[in-house]
């Protein structure tokens, strides 16, 4: 009993034994350099008890034990776990942690420290682009580099981006950038022939000092892809299986008059044909009662019994999007091998159209032996499109079908075929119901992509390697079109049921060799590399086409029995590059640094004497911060100035452009012998242009690098001029010369701008972290010179005037047009009797219609010769945003990650091609429109800036200049709410017993919101697809809202 009752009171006695031997510990944090550090993270390890350090480094704890640990932790630096051990005062000097500015990025034929890198480059964390709900990896792009100016020409599934870094260089060339993946350049890159998932690293290179190495092609920045490996640490077999699932919407419609609108237009458009004479009987007035009785009948149609149409809404569908992907990596010390397969299926959210694709990759790492290594890699993509707006530059007209089609049938039968088509109707020659059009239109892309590359890698000895690389793409490219019976091409194009067949074939054959040495004495360091490549391209095509076809049943299968004549056409063009570079680079102190490149490119698209052009460039850079009297003021983590210059190319020519050509083609031939029997005939269809060359960005550009508070605070600044000269132009010609236009080196572009990167973060605690990255872009375009003798440039895109400008001293592609000043009103005429006519009193500009009257459209009069016409149209608009960036957020908290992306651009103009067409009374009694039209002027409403309905079908627009104003030029300034990501990895320990190393569930978003003044679905759009005519917006794919639920498993 004793040994219980005393065993008892030393349990009692236990907490004060604890008690006393608790005590209070504390002491000083520095960093390597002895400077104390505020803020360092103090915790007793396991648990919830701790403190941070004071503006000394000092912290204290109380009520430790002995046997407790420490766990010390701050950004940038390695965490400690320091056991106690009876101590009361413990200093800790913390290590620096290996620094992203330590990590090691792919860069032109090769890779470099961030830290030494002396031109402007960006770095896209690849989780982002994994994390967007997207099909492609482009689409996730936007807003998250500075400078680097990411939009849609509009929403069609699996369409690639538009993508131009720093402004755009040519002015109807092509601005888009040049790829390089896994060291290998490629031109006429289609972003779907990569797998989002399979991305290890994704580089921009924006300025000259950095994209001359690439030469000829380096002008519009360089986008640098390096994709994974089989590599491993422990060399075990990882699997990961993806599976992501979710839909689409269309997140607006157009506003458009309901039925009961839409009658009473055609109420008011039977009476303006009369010209308002209310006693008047007229054939069109009368024709409009018998046909739709009282309009009153469709105010309340459901009531009526009647039926109406929100054709918007029958084009349009709640789509799904999945994808799946499965991974597989693995090896040994020798050996590493990584393979991908992936399968994405998306339907758009117009009906028919649908994008899908599979794509196996396949890498090889395998090491010979100390010096030899052999990477090779094998992809296949497999793509399908379907569905309109598959080409640039089409102008689908299904939008406006769904829009102008009339939403409700009249009351009195009128013998309509089945979905409204009224054959008897001149307007259906433009219009056809848009469901059956949609549903009888097969247009479809497929694509095979394969691609093959092979690197060989020899150290000869540590500071010398070789490196050799071969490539081979090919692409295998088939579109099909079928217009049957029930569209608006098989009822009115005078090849009724039609169908063509296009083939196309695009190889490329490329060898790349690298010499590189390197070389370390003392605090210098030096590295030189020399190189050679070759690279052929050729593009072939066959293309057959028939009409007429009988019936449908067979689409495009049997193309033979039509009674046009059958159109089969090929042809075969091709092109070579041989190219010799080279880069040095040198680094004294690990402070400062100089980089050095220069390349010489041979194109066989330029004639002798203009084959070469030169590209060379020099950068350098000052670690600035690390010397020690701006360091000893204890303001900076690191600071870096950078500057550079540099010389890049554009070839991006047709491939014979310098050179006589002849064609043969049945259009240009002659009849021959006693029969006359027609044959084709030879032409020149080309004039040679010897003196052609090469077109040459000059660019220069200053940096600066600059983190704070050990590198919680980092931001890049900055500013860059670029000079693009011997512009290719696609120029006019004397008449004499008997060519409209060829290409010339006749144009200057200038672009100058300021990109500003911030990154910061905001809290950094062991469970909880918040991390905020914001970049924002500045560019101003300029033409500096055209044509000699020309000023100005003049482009149309969809409408029969030009509505573009390109102008010495003005940017690219200015909207062009007149400007609207008001309605006539009838006290801006007098009436005459003898002809029944108005008559524009003395003073009133004339706006030169045939049958002006009041309610027609007067425009401004800028020249004040009393005629509106060619002379007073003017600018009217920019395509140029004054800015454009983004703002993201992300947050952890344990295995929870949560981020969204605001993106926005501010300041420039989109011209409302729909709007043109639609938002203002035509002639025909047929068709609907938006909803302003319903405030259209009448002589008993006349307080509006939307014309009359027509007299004759002449009245409210000029001759000249009569398609475009500035009343369709709307701001299209917009913020989005792009992208949201919410996640949940979940705890290993919970994994560990089911063998599974990660398991990961998300939700993600994209498209969610948009902020705008914009009349139209979205404000990013350019149908136009070219430079000249941007940011058209006239029957597009409207952007599609994504929600998208995922699950990660890896084994």
């Amino acid at each position: 009993m004793k040994k219980y009752i005393i065993g008892i009171i030393a349990i009692m006695l236990l907490p004060l034994f604890s008690i006393a031997q608790e005590t209070t510990i504390g002491g000083k944090v520095l960093d390597d350099s002895g400077e104390p550090l505020p803020g360092v993270n103090i915790v007793i390890k396991g648990t919830t008890v701790g403190t941070m350090t004071n503006i000394q480094g000092e912290y204290k704890l109380s009520n430790i034990l002995p046997t407790d640990t420490l766990e010390v932790s701050f950004i940038g630096f390695e965490t400690q776990i320091l056991a106690i051990k009876n101590r009361s005062k413990i200093n800790v000097t913390m290590k620096p942690e290996m620094s992203v500015l330590e990590d090691v990025i792919v860069i032109g034929y090769g890779t470099s420290k961030v830290k030494d890198i002396t031109g402007s480059v960006a770095t896209v964390d690849t989780e982002d682009l994994v994390n967007a709900p997207t099909a492609n990896y482009d689409e996730a792009l936007m807003g998250r580099v500075a400078g680097v100016n990411v939009s849609a020409s509009e929403g069609t599934p699996g369409s690639p981006m538009n993508i131009v870094i720093r402004g755009g260089n040519s002015i109807t060339g092509d601005n888009s950038p040049l790829y390089v993946v896994d060291g290998v350049p490629l031109e006429n890159f289609d972003p779907a022939t990569i797998n989002t998932e399979d991305i290890k690293e994704f580089n921009i290179l924006k300025d000259a000092s950095a994209t001359a190495i690439y030469g000829s092609r380096g002008a519009n920045g360089v986008i640098v892809i390096a994709t994974k490996s089989g590599a491993t640490k422990d060399g075990k077999t990882t699997v990961t299986l993806n599976a992501s699932y979710g839909v689409q919407n269309v997140t607006k419609y157009l506003e458009v008059m309901s039925p009961y609108e839409y009658v009473k237009y055609q109420e008011a458009q039977a009476w303006a044909s009369g010209k308002w004479d209310l006693e008047g009987n007229y054939d069109k007035i009368n024709n409009f009662y018998d046909k739709w009785l009282d309009p009153e009948l469709y105010r309340n149609y459901e009531e009526n019994g009647l039926e109406a149409h929100d054709w918007q809404d029958e084009i349009f569908r709640q789509a799904p999007i999945q994808k799946y992907n499965l991974s597989i990596s693995g090896g040994n010390k020798k050996t590493n091998i990584y393979y991908s397969g992936n399968y994405t299926d998306q339907e758009g959210t117009l009906i028919t159209s649908r994008f899908t694709k599979l794509i196996n990759n396949l890498r090889v790492k395998h090491t010979i032996s100390d010096k030899s290594t052999l990477n090779a890699g094998l992809m296949h993509s497999y793509a399908v499109r379907q569905g309109p707006n598959l080409r640039e530059n089409s102008y689908s007209s299904i939008i406006r079908d769904a829009v102008r089609f009339r939403p409700i049938d009249p009351v009195t039968p009128d013998d309509l075929e089945p979905g409204g088509y009224d054959p008897t109707d001149p307007n259906q020659s433009v219009m056809y119901p848009p469901v059956p059009n949609l549903m009888n239109t097969k247009d479809k892309d497929y694509q095979n992509v394969f691609r093959g590359n092979l690197r060989f890698t020899h150290k000869f000895h540590k500071n010398l390697t070789l490196n050799l690389y071969a490539n081979y793409q090919a692409q295998l490219s088939k579109n099909t079109l079928f217009y049957g019976e029930e569209t608006r091409a098989g009822q009115n194009s005078p090849l009724g049921i039609q169908g063509s067949i296009e083939e196309t074939v695009r190889q490329t054959v490329a060898s790349s060799n690298t010499l590189t040495y390197k070389k370390k004495a003392g605090q210098h360091t030096f590295s030189v590399m020399g190189g050679i490549e070759g690279s052929y391209n050729d593009y072939s095509t066959q293309l057959l086409q028939n009409g007429n076809l009988p019936v449908d049943d067979f689409s495009i299968y049997n193309l033979g029995i039509g009674t046009t004549a059958t159109l089969a056409q090929t042809s075969w063009t091709g092109n070579t590059l041989l190219s010799y570079f080279g880069r040095a680079t040198y680094n004294f102190k690990d402070k400062y640094l100089i980089t050095a490149n220069f390349r010489a490119d041979g194109s066989s698209k330029f004639a002798d004497g203009n084959k070469w052009g030169y590209f060379p460039s020099v950068s350098g850079a000052w670690r600035i911060g690390d010397e020690p009297w701006l360091k000893d003021l204890g303001v900076f983590s690191t600071m870096k100035l950078r500057g550079g210059w540099g010389i890049t190319g554009n070839n991006r020519i047709a491939d014979f452009a310098a050179f006589n050509q002849i064609a043969i083609s049945k259009w240009s031939g002659y009849n021959w012998g006693s029969t006359e029997a027609y044959r084709p005939g030879a032409v020149q269809s080309n004039l040679a242009v010897p003196d052609l060359r090469w077109e040459t960005t000059q660019q220069v550009n200053f940096g600066v690098d600059l983190s704070f508070f050990n590198q919680r605070l980092e931001t890049t600044v900055d500013v860059y001029r670029k000079n693009t000269y011997d512009l290719l132009l696609n120029a006019n010609m004397a008449t004499s010369t008997g060519f409209t236009r060829v290409f010339q080196n006749v144009g200057e572009v200038q672009n100058e701008g300021l990109e500003i990167s911030l990154n910061t973060v905001n809290i950094h605690k062991k469970s909880f972290k918040w991390t905020t990255n914001f970049n924002i872009s500045f560019n101003k375009n300029e033409v500096l010179k055209l044509n000699q003798g020309d000023d100005a440039i003049y482009t149309r895109a969809r409408f029969s005037e030009d509505n573009y400008t390109t102008r010495v001293g003005q940017p690219v592609g200015m909207m062009y047009g007149l400007e609207f000043d008001r309605i006539y009103q009838q006290s801006d005429f007098n009436w005459n009797n003898e002809t029944q006519t108005f008559e524009l009193k003395d003073g009133v500009a004339d706006n030169g219609a045939q049958d002006i009257a009041p309610g027609g459209v007067k425009f401004v009069d800028r020249n004040g010769d009393g005629t509106i016409n060619e002379e007073d149209r003017t600018i009217i608009g920019n395509p140029h945003p004054e800015h454009f960036g983004g703002l993201t957020n992300t947050f952890q908290y344990k295995g929870i990650s949560f981020s969204f992306l605001f993106q926005w651009s501010y300041g420039f103009d989109v011209m409302n091609g729909n709007a043109v067409e639609m938002h203002k009374p035509w002639g025909s009694q047929s068709f609907n429109g938006f909803a302003t039209i319903a405030d259209h002027w009448t002589p008993f409403h006349t307080d509006t800036n939307i014309n009359a309905s027509t007299y004759a079908g002449s009245l409210g627009s000029a001759r000249v200049g009569n398609q475009i104003d500035n009343r369709f030029i709307e701001d299209g300034s917009y913020i989005r709410l792009k992208t949201v990501s919410l996640g949940y990895n979940i705890p290993s320990k919970v994994l560990k017993r089911a063998k599974i190393k990660g398991l990961y569930f998300g939700v993600s978003a994209q498209n969610l919101f948009t902020w705008t003044n914009y009349s139209g679905y979205d404000p990013e759009v350019s149908v136009a697809g070219n430079g000249v005519s941007p940011n058209l917006d006239y029957s597009a794919y409207p952007q599609s809202r994504t929600i998208l639920g995922s699950i990660k498993l890896t084994l």
